[in-house]
This record gives C-alpha cells, structure tokens and sequence, in this order.
C-alpha cells in the first residue's frame, strides 16, 4: 500500500535527551538528596536503582508526579518542567525534514510514551507540522506495544502498512510499530548499529 502517514516518537528522534537527563537524573535527586538530607551522590544512586526496579515497559516509568509522590517530595511537577524548558533542544535536522515531507503530501503525527505534561515545551517548535499528536501512556493510559499502534491506524482510519514510524526505542518503536504492521525505522543518531536505522531524518527519504 502507498505511504501516506509518516509517525515521530519525540525524544531522542526530535528533540535530545537533555532535558530527560536532568529531570531524571539531576533535578529529582536534588530534591530527595534535601528531603532526606543524603549526599547527592547517594540520592542519584537510589533514584536510579528505583527507576529500573519499574522499568520503561511500565506506566510509571514516565510519570513524574507519581515519582514525586513515591519520593514525597512536595512538589509541582509543572514547576520542575518549567524550571528546565530552555534545556530542551530541538535537533537541526528536524523542522527542514518535516517541512519537506508536508510539501511532498505526507500526512505527519507524533506517537511518544511521554506524558503530555511533559509535550508542551517540547513539541512547541514544530507542533504546526502534525496533524496528530498521540501519547500513548495520556491517551490510552498503555505503553508502546502492536495494539497500540494498530489502535492509532484505525483512529486514524488508514491500514498500518500505509504508516512509515521513525524512534529510537529497538523495541518501542521499531519492533512493536513493525509487528502492527508499519514499516519502520530506527534512528540511532550515535552511529548506525542496526539494519534498517538511519543516524539522521535527512534518511528518511532514501526509505519513501
């Protein structure tokens, strides 16, 4: 079948993983480290093993408010996001790739695990290019998995093959979106380790 939709995750594919590093890694240490006077060190350590006990096939994984109250930390979990917003980064080659694939009639939506709570700032520079934004975890309260993207292709009312989704997830992305029957890429913008993933959007083309 024609190509029609053309499917972005967001982190790692659109915008770079800083923003994540810091929240995850950086600011909610900080404040466990305060909370239960440890050295920051020591807090990173234990944030770190918590997170992994949960692992990224998991809801919570993605959920900032729930770890702020697994944590107790009496927080806003807007006010940490908006305390970091100008360390999100759009990389370089995304708004001239999806300019060109509207011109040549590409319909655009994004598919991320990503809370929309987390979307706004990220998303805001380029949000004009989709016709769709889907979250997978807000919307369908789910993980990326096969039905989840063959649930979009009926939402959106096109067969799976007519879908081409570019991540950076191996599974998420590449392998659950391919087993519903979207062709896929996975884009590893380190240097290619895979067949079929590419280290830039500007590769997208060679696949249309």
């Amino acid at each position: 079948m024609k190509l029609k939709i053309v499917s972005f995750d967001v982190d790692g594919t659109l915008v770079d993983q800083k923003f994540n590093q810091i929240i995850w890694e950086k600011e909610i240490p900080q404040l466990v480290s305060r909370k239960e006077k440890w050295s920051f060190e020591k807090a990173r350590e234990f944030c770190v093993k918590e997170y992994e006990k949960v692992g990224d096939r998991n809801l919570h994984w993605y959920d900032i408010k729930y770890w702020l109250d697994r944590f107790g930390i009496k927080k806003k979990a807007i006010d940490i996001l908006k305390k970091w917003e100008n360390a999100i980064e759009v990389y370089p080659d995304v708004i001239p790739v999806l300019k060109e694939l509207k011109r040549r009639g590409y319909k655009l939506i994004i598919i991320t695990g990503m809370p929309r709570i987390f979307l706004g700032e990220k998303t805001h520079k380029f949000n004009s290019y989709f016709d769709r934004i889907f979250s997978t975890i807000s919307d369908f309260k789910r993980v990326k998995s096969p039905e989840i993207y063959l649930l979009i292709s009926k939402k959106i009312g096109e067969e799976p093959s007519s879908f081409l989704h570019i991540g950076d997830h191996p599974a998420l992305d590449f392998e659950f979106s391919r087993q519903a029957g979207y062709r896929s890429l996975l884009i590893e913008r380190d240097g290619k380790n895979h067949s079929n993933s590419i280290e830039s959007l500007e590769e997208i083309f060679n696949f249309l």
